[in-house]
């Protein structure tokens, strides 16, 4: 099949950047935050670890370098402040492209004062433990340090641009491994107008995951690294994984609210928190009922764990609700791999009009593939990281789309399956 070409939208970094941005990330996380530093070494499941933490005081974000002689496996970094309740801060299933082992940045700004101990395991929480003792030291008496609430401020504006805006969509990546970290470079090296991340942030989508694994965000004035080099640009949805997470989810991005609307190209998108209810009544099932009792005429909605095929499916009457009332896509992501639904109706049966578009292929623990059930699964792709991207046809110069077309591409963008709906 012929490549779509890729429309680029203002504000993303071209690639080389990003891979300048990548040396200076590691640089600065391979040298000394301290003139002194205190390690601590030991074995925890047949691995010996070693915690190094500059001494005195930790303030601000601080480089926390840690060894494993193996160089594999999971390892899990936990904070255990004094007479408080244990905080797992990160947890890497591999060394870090940048760095070469399971060094992050903790952000101890995020976190109230205290003294305590800082946990490190091979393997599982349960495995025999490393610690060290420090100190948070940031006034953090009552509360920790929030980024501005400007969520707003990060919306797409009106599309002015002679061709059709395209939009970008994937999740299931923010792991900070070679996979992962090539599927964001290749996104933001085709410049898109808008970029969906479709949900998790490995393992919690705890403050300092979201940092070390997301990336240092470009909504907080530097130029950003890892997937957070496209936050300008980026619409989010909630993940299973950082559902647990909310405060910490909606700080890095700056108060943006789990469910929302909004219009880019003449589209009406609908970003939804699948973790939570999408039963008829619900405060989300409204929330849809209201926007789209005055939609344009093409809908996307956006969330994380699909419906799929199954008509027991939780999420089942929020895909009604949209099927019968002008919804034409629905992107998802947790199955970590690509899939293409034949239009479905209002039931999940063949027939219908609207399209389920899965773009989990982000690129951390790819999936086997997803199960055809009951001849409605149009195309799959399984072990090949990659992204959808959408081209909102008609939108061009100010216009409305009447059309949608989509090409799943892997990070070199080759196309590798392409499909369109008329709104």
């Amino acid at each position: 099949m012929a490549r779509e070409p890729i429309t680029r939208g203002a504000g993303v970094r071209p690639f080389w950047s990003f891979v300048v941005l990548m040396v200076f990330l590691a640089a600065a996380l391979a040298a000394p935050q301290s003139a002194q530093a205190s390690t601590t070494c030991g074995t925890s499941n047949g691995h010996t670890l070693c915690l190094t933490v500059p001494s005195g005081p930790l303030t601000g974000p601080t480089v926390v370098k840690i060894t494993n002689v193996s160089n594999k496996g999971t390892v899990i970094s936990t904070w255990l402040p004094a007479g408080g309740s244990t905080i797992r801060l990160i947890t890497k299933f591999k060394p870090s492209p940048e760095t070469g082992d399971y060094s992050f940045v903790w952000p101890t700004q995020k976190y109230l004062d205290a003294s305590g101990v800082l946990r490190v395991q091979h393997g599982s929480a349960s495995s025999t433990p490393i610690d060290a003792a420090l100190t948070l030291s940031n006034g953090n008496a009552t509360d920790f340090q929030h980024s501005p609430s400007d969520w707003a401020s990060f919306l797409p504006g009106p599309w002015t641009a002679l061709t059709d805006p395209v939009v970008a969509a994937v999740g299931d990546g923010a792991a900070d491994e070679p996979d992962p970290n090539a599927t964001a470079a290749s996104i933001a090296a085709a410049g898109p107008a808008l970029f969906l991340y479709l949900g998790d942030v490995y393992e919690l989508g705890t403050f300092t995951e979201n940092l070390n694994h997301y990336g240092a965000s470009a909504l907080d004035g530097s130029p950003g690294t890892l997937w957070g080099a496209l936050a300008g640009i980026t619409q989010p949805t909630v993940g299973n994984h950082e559902a647990s997470h909310l405060v910490d989810w909606t700080d890095y991005w700056h108060g943006h609210p789990y469910l929302l609307s909004f219009t880019f190209g003449g589209v009406l998108f609908l970003d939804l928190n699948s973790s939570k209810s999408f039963s008829v009544g619900s405060s989300q099932y409204k929330f849809v009922q209201n926007a789209l009792a005055n939609a344009p005429p093409c809908v996307v909605a956006f969330w994380h764990i699909p419906v799929k095929t199954s008509t027991t499916s939780s999420r089942l009457p929020m895909w009604s609700l949209l099927a019968n009332n002008g919804g034409d896509i629905v992107l998802e992501g947790h199955s970590h791999s690509m899939a293409e639904y034949k239009p479905l109706d209002a039931n999940l049966q063949l027939g219908g009009h609207m399209v389920q578009l899965i773009s989990g292929a982000g690129g951390h623990a790819m999936g086997s593939g997803i199960t055809d059930l009951g001849g409605r699964l149009q195309w799959t792709l399984a072990k090949t990281p990659g992204a959808v991207y959408l081209t909102l046809q008609g939108a061009a110069g100010g216009g409305t789309a009447t059309r949608i077309s989509w090409s799943f591409q892997d990070t070199h963008h080759v196309v590798l399956e392409t499909g369109s709906v008329t709104c």
